[in-house]
C-alpha cells in the first residue's frame, strides 16, 4: 500500500468513525460500519483500490441484460435503491 493509498484509507475511515460516532446511530449502525471499515482495510492492503475506485464511478452506469438478471437472481435490485 503507498502513501497517496494510506492517505484515503484513514480519510475514508474517519469519516466512518465520525458516522459512527452520532448520537442517532444505532449499535447495529455501528457495528455495520465498523465492519465496513474493516472490509474496506483488508481491501486496500491486499491492493484492492483500483477496483473500488472504479466500481464506485461506475455505481450509476446502466447493466447490461445479463448483469441485471445475475443481481436479480441474488434478490438485488438495482432500479429499487432506496434515495
Amino acid at each position: 500500500m503507498n502513501k497517496k493509498d494510506e492517505t484515503e484509507l484513514r480519510r475514508l475511515t474517519n469519516l466512518l468513525s465520525q458516522i459512527s460516532n452520532k448520537a442517532e446511530s444505532t449499535e447495529d449502525d455501528k457495528e455495520a460500519l465498523k465492519k465496513a471499515a474493516l472490509a474496506l482495510s483488508v481491501s486496500f492492503i491486499h491492493g484492492y483500490r483500483k477496483e473500488i475506485e472504479d466500481i464506485y464511478n461506475n455505481l450509476d452506469e446502466k447493466l447490461a441484460p445479463e448483469q441485471k438478471r445475475y443481481l436479480q437472481s441474488l434478490g438485488i435490485n438495482k432500479n429499487k435503491r432506496k434515495e
